[in-house]
């Protein structure tokens, strides 16, 4: 997770990347996020303080080891809302449900 101090806005980068610095460019609408050059993120700038940006692509490595921490989470609630939670993503749940077991299936509003 990238936080951009100036206005305590959390902004998300895929599971592999949390803990490394990052390189983060701001602009006017966006901020994008860069590992060794190579783009990583990219999101449309919050205008809130206290906010959160998240993606929910980049948790899904972790998700694929925890599926018990996807009903709920916030990255699903926010793809969802914006209707990026696709048939896709809805067989890549069923999926992992499967394989990895015992988490009830993702929460529709």
């Amino acid at each position: 997770m990238v936080r951009h101090v100036a206005v305590g806005n959390r902004y998300s980068v895929p599971v592999r990347l949390i803990g490394k610095t990052l390189r983060v460019l701001l602009h006017a609408s966006e901020l994008v996020v860069f590992d060794d050059g190579r783009e990583v993120a990219r999101h449309e700038r919050l205008s809130t303080q206290g906010g959160s940006r998240l993606v929910l692509d980049h948790y899904l490595e972790a998700l694929v080891r925890k599926p018990g921490a996807f009903p709920g989470a916030t990255a699903l609630e926010q793809a969802r809302a914006a209707g990026r939670f696709t048939p896709v993503h809805d067989d890549w749940w069923d999926a992992a449900r499967t394989a990895h077991g015992g988490a009830r299936k993702a929460q529709r509003p």
